[in-house]
This record gives structure tokens, C-alpha cells and sequence, in this order.
């Protein structure tokens, strides 16, 4: 045997062997469906299985007399109903098909519902009347109420037919569930407005608001329940309610207000949460200041010195003097310059020429400079620094 036929050999014993473990390996491979999750693939198989036996029904019965039911619309919304209110509406079932459609009800998702059908057999063309009625529950139900009612059919590709009515209970009095105050200086006032009204009372007044922890200055007029505002929220009374409280420290603040109020001449009480903030008393302003991360340097080599220039105001107090109490990294160097304006200041940030390796341009360990008054260090704000400084040029 010649080395070309050796060769030749070979190769071909070659390509069989790789041929053989590609077959194998691709009878070892089970390929999942693209876009579903492992927690949902028994869902998704059964749905699949449901839709080849409905492929093969419609196969087996394409040429056969059948009954075909059809129940559209197969929902009902009641909308806005009063607690324990009974409700009732009829669905027209259809017998679409060729051969007798039977009916029956087979189960309701509650006991607060219930089905009954006038008719239980339909010859082909012909309808039947499916009354449901449901009672609305009695005590307090913020979302939509939904209920359904299962009927069985000898239609042998919808063997179920499933009907199902909806409902939204009114209350008898809707708060905001928070009222938020916008940022505002220490030493004045925050004003929020929001509407409470009714959904089943016809007389709302408005007895008091207070608070333990803040002083609280408040009104309340009459909201038209028809208003843009209470579009679809079938509203029968409505008051717009103005709050107006001052908080007497810095940053965030959050409490409760008792909300007292009269409807239909019975008196109660509400609990109503708030929050809010109270700037800094010292902003800084540019366009390279970000409202939430300060001023970046980004990574710049030591071998010259980078400065970034910021305003600085101070906003509660403007005829105080402030100036630079701190900075880190201790490398870096800062200057306060008043400007023409009173309160008003330039702040010089700089990274010296010579500044050693330093990193911090990360959010658990960035640098900052602190201004504000040196005999009151709690009339102050930090401005947070990112960057990265060191000697890239391999010198």
C-alpha cells in the first residue's frame, strides 16, 4: 500500500470518527425553547401539549357535524359599586355549530357569585341566557374585585367555557398615601396640595390636621368631583386640602399628620404619612457639577496641575462667612474666593502638579471637599470629588 492510500485511509477514518461524535453528542444535547425561563417550562409545555391536541381536534373534526360554542363579550366590568351591593348580568351563550349544544355550570371562583342558565340545550343558531350575580363584598377592598363563573359544553375543542365579571367597591373616604413636600431652605415654610374625597358620603368638612413633631398650618375648599383631577374616580364630595409645615433642621424629615374630618356628620380620624427635605444651607453650582455625584476629574497624569471651578452660595444665611473646613484626599487642594455677590463664592478644586497615585472615583471611596462656617460646623455641605491621578506616561 502506496503513502497516498495510507493517507487517503486516514483521512476518511477521520471524518467516520468525527461524524460519529457529533451525532452522538447532538442525541445527548436537549435544546430548551428560546425566551423561557426554567421556573416556567412546565407551563409552557403543558400549553404546548393543549395547543397540538386542539391542532389534532380540529384535524378530526374538520369535516364533521359539531356543535361550536361561542360567548362573546365573555366578560362583564360592573365599575364602581357600593359594599354588598348585589349586581347581575346576563351572557349570551351561542351555538355557532351544526349539531346540539349542551351547557351546564360547573363551578363559580366564590360564594359570592352565582350562575344560572335558561336554557341547557341548544339546537344549532340558537341562545341561551347565563345570569350572573355577584355581591360585593362588605368590608374595604382597594383593588379590582374579579370573580368568574365555569361553564361545561359538549363543544369538543372548548370543553370549558369561562365567564368572569369585575368590580371596583367605592369607599367612603380616599387619601393620598403619602404626601411628599418639596426641598426647601431651613427657615421657610414647604406647601403640599392633594384632594381627598368621597366615594359614598355627600357632606365632607374638614376638621383639623396636626402633627406632634411640627407645626402645621393648613386650608381646605371645595373640589368640583367632576374635575379633571378625579376623572373616573367617581367621586360625590372632594376637598382640596393645603398643608404647610417648617421643618427646623437639615435633610430629610418624614412624620405622620392626623387628619381629622367630618362626613355625613360622623366624625373621624385618618393617618396621613409625609415626607420632605430641607437643603443643605450651602449649594454648589456649574456646569460640571452633578446634582447627585458632584465634580469628576477622571484620570489625569501628575505632570501638570488640573483645577475644576465650582459656585458656591450660601443659601440660608448669606451674610455669613464660610470657607474650605476640609478635603480628601489630603493631596488635593482647594480655595474659596468670594465673588461680587453676596454669599456668593468661586471655589477652586485642584490636583497639584507632582500628586502622588491616588484613586478615588469609586462610590464607597470617593473624595470630598467640605464648606461651610468654621465656628458652626453644622452650617456646612460636602461636594463630593471622583477621579484617578498618577504618572501613565511610564516616566
Amino acid at each position: 500500500m502506496n503513502q497516498f492510500t495510507k493517507r487517503l485511509l486516514l483521512f476518511g477514518a477521520s471524518v467516520i470518527g468525527f461524524a460519529s461524535v457529533t451525532f452522538a453528542l447532538s442525541q445527548a444535547v436537549s435544546y430548551k425553547p428560546w425566551g423561557v425561563p426554567d421556573s416556567r417550562r412546565d407551563d409552557y409545555d403543558r400549553r404546548l401539549a393543549e395547543l397540538d391536541h386542539q391542532a389534532e381536534l380540529s384535524d378530526m373534526y374538520a369535516n364533521r357535524a359539531r356543535p361550536i360554542v361561542s360567548a362573546q363579550p365573555s366578560r362583564c366590568d360592573f365599575g364602581w359599586v357600593r359594599p354588598g351591593e348585589d349586581l347581575r348580568h346576563v351572557f349570551q351563550i351561542e351555538n355557532v355549530g351544526d349539531d346540539v349544544l349542551r351547557l351546564g355550570v360547573r363551578a363559580t371562583s366564590s360564594d359570592r357569585v352565582t350562575a344560572e342558565l335558561n336554557v341547557e340545550t341548544l339546537a344549532p343558531g340558537e341562545s341561551a341566557g347565563c345570569t350572573v350575580t355577584m355581591t360585593a363584598a362588605m368590608e374595604p377592598i382597594t383593588r379590582p374585585a374579579r370573580e368568574t363563573v365555569t361553564l361545561t359544553t359538549n363543544d369538543p375543542l372548548h370543553r370549558t367555557v369561562t365567564l368572569s365579571v369585575e368590580s371596583r367597591q367605592r369607599s367612603e373616604l380616599v387619601l393620598p398615601s403619602k404626601i411628599a413636600f418639596d426641598s426647601h431652605d431651613l427657615g421657610r415654610a414647604s406647601t403640599a396640595e392633594c384632594v381627598i374625597y368621597s366615594q359614598l358620603g355627600q357632606d365632607l368638612k374638614v376638621l383639623g390636621v396636626a402633627c406632634d413633631s411640627f407645626d402645621v398650618e393648613w386650608g381646605a375648599q371645595s373640589e368640583d368631583p367632576a374635575s379633571a383631577e378625579l376623572e373616573g374616580k367617581s367621586a360625590t364630595v372632594a376637598k382640596r386640602l393645603s398643608i404647610e409645615i417648617e421643618s427646623k433642621d437639615y435633610g430629610q424629615y418624614a412624620g405622620v399628620f392626623e387628619l381629622s374630618v367630618q362626613l355625613d356628620g360622623v366624625v373621624k380620624q385618618y393617618p396621613i404619612d409625609f415626607v420632605g427635605r430641607v437643603r443643605p444651607p450651602i449649594g454648589f453650582y456649574g456646569p460640571i457639577v452633578d446634582r447627585r455625584t458632584g465634580i469628576d476629574f477622571g484620570t489625569v497624569d501628575s505632570s501638570t496641575q488640573h483645577d475644576l471651578y465650582v459656585v458656591v452660595r450660601s443659601r440660608a444665611d448669606r451674610s455669613r462667612k464660610i470657607a474650605v473646613l476640609d478635603i480628601e484626599p489630603k493631596e488635593l487642594q482647594a480655595e474659596l474666593e468670594p465673588l461680587e455677590t453676596e454669599g456668593s463664592y468661586r471655589l477652586r478644586v485642584s490636583i497639584p502638579k507632582d500628586c502622588p497615585y491616588r484613586r478615588f472615583n469609586l462610590a464607597q471611596q470617593h473624595g470630598y471637599v467640605q464648606i461651610g462656617d468654621p465656628e458652626m460646623k453644622s452650617y456646612s455641605n460636602w461636594l463630593p470629588i471622583y477621579g484617578v491621578v498618577g504618572r501613565f506616561d511610564g516616566k
